[in-house]
C-alpha cells in the first residue's frame, strides 16, 4: 500500500460521514468461473477494502456499485445505495456474460434500499441478501448460501465501540484544537498542559460511555450519558478537593466536560447499530425528513412501533432474512411468521419495506 492509498484509508476511517468513494467496477477474486458467486457492495473506501480482505481465498466476482461513498446500512438507509445503484452495476460492468447463473448476493443491510424484484424485473437477476459482516461471507457461501441466526445479527462488540469512539474522538479532537489554538494565541492562560488536560476530558466522556452504557438498556440514551457526565463531575471535585486544587482547572474541566456530554447526548443511542436513534425518531414525531448530527446529515426512515397483521402473513420469512435485531421466527404449526420482542426493533425500515405481502408497517 503505497502512502496516498494509506493516507485515503485513514481518512476513510475518521472522516466517514463526508463519503470517500472508489470506484464502480467489477473485480475479479482469484479465479472464478461461469458457475462462481457474485457479491455486491457498496464503492465506500473502507468496506470494499474489509470485502475484499473477508473473500481473499474465494474465486468470485466482486461487483463495486455506486453509493456516494457511504457505507452499505447507511446509503441504504439514507437513499444513496439504492436499486439503481445495482442496476447501473450491472449494465456496465459486463457481468451478464461472465457468469451461467443471474443470482446476486448483497449484503443483509442493503435491504432497507434495494427492491429485489424490480432488479428481477429489470435486469433478469435475482437477489439474495447474505450475512451482515463481510467476514461471515465465507462460512455463508460453505452452508450452501444459507445464513444462520448468527450471519443475521447485527452486533456491537468492543472493537466496534471502540471504532465508533475513535471517530468521534478525532472530530471533536480536530475541531476543538483549531479553535484552543487560535483562541490561546490571545490568552496565554491556554497553555499545552491545559490542552492535555482536554484530551484527558474527551478520553473519560467519549470512549467511556461508547465502551460502557450500550450494555445498559433499561435508560434513554440522554439518561445514560448524564448519569455518566454526574459521575464523571464527581471525579473532577474529588481530585480538586483530596490530590490537587487549581481553580482554573476545575471550573476548565466542568465546562468541557459539560460540552461533550451534551454533544453526546444529542443522540448516543444513534451512534449505535443496537438502539433506536432518539434524535431520528423525535425529528421524524416533528414532521422532520432528515437528520442532522455534528457534521452528519440522514435521511429518515419512518419512526414507531412495528405492527404485523398476521392474518395477511403468507410465510415469505423475507422478515426473518432481512431482520438485523432477530424480531421474528417462523411458526411451522400454520406456517406464518410470529413477532417477538418488538421493543428491540431499531426502525431500519427493512422487513417493511420488503415484506412480500405488506403485512408490516411502522406507526
Amino acid at each position: 500500500m503505497n502512502l496516498k492509498k494509506a493516507f485515503n484509508l485513514f481518512l476513510s476511517y475518521f472522516l466517514r460521514w463526508t463519503g470517500f468513494p472508489v470506484e464502480p467496477t467489477l473485480l475479479k477474486i482469484g479465479n472464478p468461473t461461469k458457475e462462481s458467486p457474485v457479491l455486491v457492495t457498496c464503492n465506500f473506501n473502507l468496506t470494499v477494502k474489509r470485502v475484499l480482505k473477508a473473500v481473499k481465498n474465494i474465486d468470485c466476482y466482486l461487483l463495486i456499485a455506486p453509493s456516494k461513498g457511504i457505507n452499505v446500512w447507511c446509503g441504504a438507509c439514507g437513499d444513496d445505495f439504492h436499486t439503481d445503484s445495482v442496476l447501473s452495476i450491472i449494465k456496465t460492468s459486463g457481468i451478464d456474460d461472465l457468469v451461467a447463473h443471474r443470482t446476486l448476493i448483497l449484503p443483509q443491510l442493503s435491504a432497507p434500499g434495494i427492491n429485489p424484484t424490480v432488479i428481477k424485473k429489470k435486469s433478469g437477476w435475482n437477489v439474495k441478501f447474505g450475512p451482515v459482516y463481510a467476514k461471515d461471507i465465507p462460512s455463508y457461501i460453505e452452508q450452501d448460501f444459507s445464513k444462520s441466526e448468527a450471519h443475521r445479527i447485527v452486533r456491537f462488540p468492543i472493537s466496534n465501540r471502540l471504532e465508533m469512539a475513535s471517530l468521534y474522538f478525532f472530530l471533536l479532537l480536530l475541531l476543538t484544537s483549531v479553535i484552543y489554538w487560535i483562541v490561546a494565541i490571545f490568552l496565554p492562560i491556554l497553555n499545552l498542559l491545559l490542552f492535555l488536560d482536554t484530551i484527558l476530558i474527551f478520553v473519560g466522556l467519549i470512549y467511556g460511555p461508547m465502551l460502557i452504557l450500550p450494555s445498559i438498556t433499561w435508560k434513554t440514551g440522554k439518561q445514560k450519558i448524564w448519569i455518566y457526565e454526574v459521575i464523571i463531575l464527581l471525579i473532577i471535585l474529588l481530585f480538586n478537593l483530596f490530590i490537587r486544587f487549581d481553580l482554573l482547572y476545575l471550573i476548565w474541566n466542568i465546562v468541557a466536560s459539560l460540552l461533550i456530554t451534551m454533544i453526546m447526548a444529542e443522540d448516543l443511542h444513534g451512534l449505535t447499530p443496537i438502539f433506536k436513534s432518539e434524535l431520528g425518531e423525535k425529528t421524524w414525531e416533528k414532521g422532520g425528513e432528515k437528520m442532522k448530527f455534528l457534521f452528519s446529515e440522514y435521511k429518515l426512515q419512518p419512526y414507531g412501533q412495528i405492527i404485523l397483521e398476521r392474518d395477511k402473513c403468507i410465510g415469505c420469512i423475507v422478515c426473518i432474512e432481512v431482520c438485523p435485531r432477530n424480531l421474528y421466527v417462523f411458526n411451522e404449526k400454520d406456517e406464518k411468521v410470529d413477532l417477538r420482542n418488538s421493543e428491540k426493533c431499531i426502525n431500519c425500515n427493512a422487513c417493511v419495506k420488503r415484506c412480500l405481502a405488506q403485512c408490516l408497517e411502522i406507526k
